[in-house]
């Protein structure tokens, strides 16, 4: 399993910002161009909430619209922070005496309904897995 990551807003859209970049309302950005020689200089793509990407035009200063009031398709500088996994495993004894675990699933109740198709193996339990980010616990 990789690291998974979100992204988090640190300020308003600048120019000397490598990136990442996201909407005021956290939809992943990637911005193509910040110079076109026109009002909206930034040519970006939007990807939404159902993985659809769209390409986009901003204002110079990130603004989608020429409105002074924040709108949630306004362009914002971010960063990536890690996000916690959690996930659940079954343990099982293989017939040689050896212990292995089952592949990881999103929920516990994924875990019981595996249990519940696989009724021949030899399950002995559920493992929960939450994992610690750096600078958590001790």
């Amino acid at each position: 399993m990789t690291q998974k990551t979100k992204l988090e807003i640190i300020g308003e859209y600048r120019k000397d910002h490598p990136g990442p970049f996201c909407t005021r309302d956290g939809r992943p950005v990637r911005v193509l161009c910040s110079d076109m020689q026109n009002e909206y200089s930034i040519v970006a793509v939007v990807l939404d909430k159902d993985g659809k990407e769209t390409v986009s035009t901003f204002l110079d200063g990130g603004r989608f619209s020429k409105s002074c009031v924040d709108q949630g398709r306004d362009l914002m500088c971010a960063r990536e922070v890690p996000v916690q996994r959690e996930f659940w495993l079954n343990e099982f004894k293989r017939g040689d005496g050896t212990f292995d675990v089952s592949q990881a699933h999103d929920t516990e109740l994924q875990a019981i309904k595996e249990k519940h198709q696989l009724k021949c193996w030899n399950w002995t339990h559920t493992i929960h897995v939450r994992e610690v980010l750096p600078g958590e616990g001790a």
